[in-house]
């Protein structure tokens, strides 16, 4: 190993500068100790306010090409809802984006529970807990 080795491995540890991590299996190394366990922290959605907007984005973006649906299927409108009332955790944003865009591209609601793959009651049971705005 080089001589600076152990001064990247304290800079890289800073995260001030660490732009990907690579992940692998695990293999035995003899210079593991200078640089494992460094764990990879990801801070809650809800402490990173900053980013929110952007990850209804490309949430939104994914599901309209997963449905191969046109961009107009999620308004700015759903945005704002989205982020007013499921952005708690990725989870809840990826799940209010896809039925949002869903909904907003089929023909009817049950056409929108079958696209989903759950029952209608489900569908209307999620929307039923929003209240009409979310439609």
């Amino acid at each position: 190993m080089p001589q600076d080795f152990p001064a990247l491995v304290a800079r890289i540890r800073s995260g001030a500068d660490v732009l990907y991590a690579v992940c692998a299996e695990e293999r035995i190394d003899a210079y593991r100790p200078f640089v494992l366990p460094v764990p990879v922290v990801v801070p809650p959605l809800t402490a990173r306010a900053g980013e929110l907007d952007r990850v209804i984005s490309e949430y939104a973006s994914d599901a309209i090409a997963e449905l191969g649906v046109l961009p107009s299927s999620f308004a700015a409108e759903d945005h704002a809802w989205v982020r007013a009332h499921a952005a708690h955790s990725l989870a809840e944003v990826e799940k209010a984006t896809l039925r949002l865009t869903v909904i907003r591209s089929s023909s009817s609601a049950s056409a929108a529970a079958a696209r989903l793959g759950m029952s209608l009651v489900s569908l209307s049971r999620w929307i039923g807990r929003r209240g009409a705005a979310c439609l």
